[in-house]
């Protein structure tokens, strides 16, 4: 049988993505220019930035400005350290340039955040009036969510809450073309700005008992992801694996989900 050198079955490949990925994780704070990413795995860089495409979806750039991004949000949400302090420990060297990228990928600015984070202190992903929080606009599409065939992947589907979000763009960051709040296995999303074609979908999926934060956060223990397209045909649903993160999953940027659900907490009873 031959043995596929370009794909994304290549193990030695994958080696060489997950290595740059790690560094880029051990230190987000380093420029990791793509001649030393692609030189640690004996690549040339014009190779390497293709295959590092190939298994994470995206650019050697464009997953570092996530990965600094993802750190940010944790520094904000579980120290006091100041705004300007995260932003040189993350990598960059102008405040303006850090407050600016992190509002247009995360969606808010960090002060903004910041005041998400304690507003959604408490609360579980179940406890916010989601049925209230599921716009009714017209224009919507079909969502079905499974897990993987044989695999124990933790509560099942009807003791989860899954957000789905449709972007126009290869990361889940920014501001959402569509949106869903799904509980068990099938719902729907609203296109709340049509796209022109088709939209990527990301997935993020809790156990109705985790700490509603942790969607804002990430990192939350239980979590399932999936992905998809969807070039929004009607009557045909959007299908959606879940499963277990990976490392060469790109974070989760956008607070999005998390924003919209904040004026629907209202009654709901906050622990501590």
């Amino acid at each position: 049988m031959a043995v596929d050198v370009t794909g994304k079955d290549n193990p030695a490949q994958r080696d060489a993505v997950l290595a740059a990925v790690g560094a880029i994780r051990e230190d987000p704070a380093a420029p990791h220019l793509l001649a030393d990413l692609a030189a640690s795995g004996f690549y040339s860089q014009f190779h390497f930035h293709r295959i590092f495409a190939r298994h994470t979806g995206t650019t050697p750039g464009r997953f570092l400005t996530a990965l600094r991004m993802e750190e940010a949000k944790r520094l904000l949400a579980h120290t006091s350290e100041t705004v300007m302090s995260i932003s040189d420990r993350v990598g960059y060297q102008s405040l303006g340039s850090f407050t600016t990228q992190f509002t247009r990928l995360v969606g808010i600015s960090p002060g903004r955040f910041r005041e998400l984070v304690d507003d959604l202190a408490g609360y579980r992903v179940a406890e916010p009036d989601l049925e209230r929080a599921r716009a009714a606009e017209s224009r919507t599409l079909g969502c079905e969510l499974r897990l993987p065939a044989g695999e124990a992947s933790g509560p099942p589907l009807d003791d989860r809450v899954s957000f789905v979000g449709l972007f126009n763009a290869d990361l889940p960051q920014g501001g959402l073309s569509g949106f869903g709040i799904v509980q068990g296995a099938a719902g729907r999303l609203v296109e709340q700005r049509p796209a022109s074609g088709r939209s990527e979908m990301f997935l993020v999926s809790l156990p109705s008992d985790s700490l509603l934060v942790g969607l804002a956060v990430g990192g939350q223990a239980g979590t399932l992801v999936g992905r998809g397209r969807t070039a929004g045909r009607d009557g045909a649903p959007a299908e959606l694996t879940l499963r277990r993160p990976d490392p060469l999953d790109p974070p989760v940027v956008s607070a999005a989900p998390a924003v919209h659900l904040r004026p629907f907490l209202a009654g709901a009873a906050r622990r501590r």
